[in-house]
């Protein structure tokens, strides 16, 4: 029996998504209106979840790459009053808010949602974005973020559950702490991050996990999802994975792959090597400053260029390898979604249950 694989959108909530390229497309106006249209096609359609982005700083160029984004709970807050059946996660930098602030409105949007709404974990690698706001210790951070992850995590779960809350760490200190209302369920929390250290941090707190670097081959992918479930297990406890995919779909191989290399032939240089500058401070990302513009313009996110048919083989061998879903992102979210619902989906073995 082929197993039935989960879609959602990796939401268009920040200028030009995930190819820095001049241009539009790739590039485009961060909105509410495109959001709220695309999460509601994808609703119409049987997708499962949408999911937006945290980002506070962008790469500028040409192209203004990511210079604008949405606020990723201020967002998701919006459309769950306006959607009724699909699941919606807003994502958290860590550094950038206490827990118990969080608590709270997360909460406001699991009321808001009816029980549609979950919380990804930003763990916060990406120092140019914090230091601007002053919320930038030290360096350290590099090498520690998912201990600091792992405790605002415990706090943050003891307060949608706890009358009260004492807590005395490293990073976080509460007093008599509470935080009115309770979720009226356990808010599912989503995770990111393939290191060792991100991976313990996965199985012990994640319900779900996104997997996933540039050039992965579905088997690998499938290898890193037994990881995690094997180390999950031994916490007694079952995640998920996910993967995230930059979709260029067409009739044909070849439309496809000319759409794909016009954006290669109008990248932004200026916001590319921006990306490079500040990912190549993390000293777990010293290897971007050594990728191909091809893997560079796509940053580093694995993408698939193909036909209709192709498209929907390569998702069904995702679910083959036991990938629960797949987050999608597009270059142009207002044409592309509709014509993967219309011409891709009805052809995935892994769907027609659904």
């Amino acid at each position: 029996m082929v197993k039935h694989l989960e879609l959602g959108l990796f939401l268009p909530s920040t200028s030009g998504g995930l190819i820095i390229a001049k241009g539009e497309p790739p590039q485009n106006k961060a909105t509410y209106a495109l959001n709220r249209d695309v999460t509601l096609a994808a609703e119409a359609a049987g997708m499962e979840f949408a999911l937006s982005q945290v980002k506070w700083r962008g790469y500028g160029g040409e192209s203004h790459h990511w210079d604008a984004a949405l606020e990723s709970f201020t967002l998701m807050s919006a459309l769950s009053a306006v959607t009724s059946r699909i699941k919606l996660y807003a994502s958290v930098a860590v550094r950038t808010i206490n827990p118990a602030v969080l608590a709270k409105m997360a909460a406001t949007v699991a009321d808001v949602s009816s029980g549609r709404f979950g919380v990804n974990i930003v763990a916060g690698w990406n120092k140019f974005e914090y230091a601007q706001m002053g919320m930038w210790s030290d360096d350290d951070y590099y090498l520690n973020r998912y201990e600091y992850a792992d405790e605002f995590l415990t706090v943050l779960k003891r307060l949608w559950t706890e009358e009260s809350v004492t807590f005395s760490g490293k990073h976080f200190t509460l007093e008599d702490c509470k935080s009115w209302p309770k979720p009226a369920y356990d808010l599912p929390v989503v995770c990111a991050g393939q290191s060792d250290g991100a991976l313990k941090f996965v199985a012990k707190q994640a319900d779900f996990s996104f997997v996933g670097r540039m050039n992965d081959t579905p088997e690998q992918l499938g290898e890193v999802v037994g990881k995690i479930a094997g180390l999950a297990a031994a916490e007694g406890r079952t995640v998920n994975s996910y993967t995230l995919l930059n979709v260029i779909a067409a009739e044909t191989d070849a439309e496809a792959e000319a759409e794909r290399d016009h954006y290669l032939a109008n990248r932004d240089d200026v916001a590319i090597q921006e990306f490079l500058r500040v990912s190549g401070m993390d000293v777990n990302r010293a290897d971007y400053l050594k990728l191909d513009p091809a893997t560079v313009t796509f940053m580093s996110i694995p993408y698939i260029v193909g036909s209709y048919s192709k498209v929907a083989a390569y998702l069904d061998t995702l679910a083959a390898q036991g990938l629960h879903g797949v987050c999608l992102t597009f270059p142009d979210f207002a044409t592309d979604v509709p014509d993967f619902i219309a011409n891709v989906m009805p052809k995935m073995t892994s769907r027609r249950a659904a």
